[in-house]
């Protein structure tokens, strides 16, 4: 995992990131789950948790069924931290927010290496598996076509389902040898206001 140096003022910050693959409950549709989301569980999450950067890929409906309904990204200061506040209080009320709109055993939490930063905001992911590839070249293939990067690695004892997403634009990378795409998901990018963070 990538720990990002960050600089505020004359203070270095050290920064880690993870992705969580949300899937919805089965008996609520995915407008409803990003509704909720986003008008109920995003605002109350952001004045519990440290946050430094919080953002939202909900998936855009187009046939494809990958077993999440959104990919959230979140980057922290501290993994401990944010796992001490999930064991109190703070954890009861988010976990009984969550069960009114996601399937909370299907929810996969990795840990995230932003490789490449290059595309930011592009509103494609392309979700690729690692069949014994060489990272150096995965990068590459990114960095060629201006591709965002992040190679993600388990959180806990469950596996992660995907190796890397890219963040593309209109060309995808030609993966090398090793490397296998996954779907190319279709997103729309909600990003809450960093002014508004605690972290």
């Amino acid at each position: 995992m990538l720990v990002v140096q960050r600089a505020r003022g004359d203070v270095a910050m050290t920064t880690v990131k993870t992705v969580d693959f949300m899937p919805r409950r089965k008996d609520i549709s995915r407008a409803d789950f990003r509704q909720h989301y986003e008008e109920r569980h995003a605002p109350l999450a952001v004045p519990l948790f440290p946050f430094r950067r919080y953002r939202r890929n909900h998936l855009v409906d187009q046939g494809i069924e990958p077993g999440f309904d959104c990919v959230s990204e979140f980057w922290v200061s501290s993994l401990e931290a944010i796992g001490a506040l999930m064991t109190g209080e703070t954890g009861e009320t988010m976990r009984a927010d969550e069960r009114k709109f996601l399937d909370q055993v299907a929810n996969i939490a990795v840990r995230a290496d932003p490789v490449l930063v290059d595309n930011d905001t592009g509103t494609r992911l392309l979700m690729i598996h690692d069949d014994g590839g060489k990272s150096d070249a995965l990068i590459e293939a990114c960095r060629k076509v201006g591709a965002g990067l992040d190679l993600l690695s388990p959180l806990d004892e469950r596996k992660s389902p995907f190796a890397a997403i890219a963040r593309i634009g209109d060309t995808a990378p030609t993966l090398p040898p090793g490397w296998r795409a996954g779907p190319t998901l279709s997103v729309t990018l909600t990003e809450t206001d960093p002014a508004t963070l605690q972290g």
